[in-house]
C-alpha cells in the first residue's frame, strides 16, 4: 500500500529500512519529545517493523515511512501513521522526521495525506494527537491540520501531554 503526493511517497515499512529505524529512533528531536523506546541495535529496530507490520494486519493502518520523491541520496525522511494505544478510543496520529525532513512542509503534507486516507479506507470517525507541549513545530503541524486541544493527558513517569482530537 503506498500513498502518494506530488512530493512525498509513504510506503510500509520493510526490512531494508532497520538502518531508518535506528536513525530515527535515536534522533535528538526523537528522544527528547518521543522517548527512549530502547531501540539500539539492529534486532531491536527489525521487531520495531515486525510491530507497525503487524498493525496493519491486526488492525488496517500503522506507520508508514515518508519518503521525499525530490530528494537527492536517502530519501527516506520520516515516519507517520496511525497507532492504537490501549488508553485510547481511537487511533492516535504520531509522526517523526529526521533533519532533512524537516523545515519543508513534509510533515503537514504527510499528516494530511494520512488523514485523507483514514477517512476512506478506515470506519474511524475521529484521532488523537499526544503532544508535549514544548514541542512548537509539532503543536503548529496539529493546529494546521485541524486537530483540537482537549485538555491534557498525563501517564505515570512521563512529562504532561497536550491531548488533541480531530473528527475524520
Amino acid at each position: 500500500m503506498i500513498i502518494e503526493s506530488e512530493r512525498l511517497k509513504l510506503r510500509r515499512l520493510s526490512r531494508d529500512d532497520v538502518d531508518f529505524i535506528l536513525a530515527v529512533t535515536n534522533d535528538k528531536q526523537w528522544l527528547t519529545f518521543i522517548g527512549d523506546r530502547g531501540i539500539n541495535d539492529d534486532g531491536q529496530a527489525s521487531q520495531y517493523i515486525t510491530v507497525a507490520s503487524d498493525s496493519f494486519a491486526a488492525k488496517g493502518y500503522g506507520l508508514w515511512l515518508v519518503e521525499a520523491i525530490d530528494a537527492e541520496g536517502d530519501k527516506r525522511i520520516g515516519l507517520c501513521g496511525f497507532i492504537r494505544r490501549p488508553f485510547l478510543s481511537c487511533p492516535d496520529l504520531g509522526y517523526a522526521f529526521l533533519p532533512r525532513g524537516r523545515g519543508k512542509g513534509y510533515a503537514c503534507e504527510a499528516v494530511n495525506l494520512v488523514l485523507s486516507w483514514a477517512s476512506s479506507h478506515t470506519n474511524e470517525r475521529q484521532v488523537s494527537a499526544i503532544c508535549r507541549p514544548d514541542n512548537l513545530a509539532s503543536l503548529a503541524v496539529l493546529q494546521r491540520a485541524g486537530f483540537e486541544r482537549m485538555g491534557k493527558l498525563f501517564q505515570p513517569q512521563q512529562l504532561p501531554h497536550d491531548f488533541f482530537l480531530r473528527p475524520l
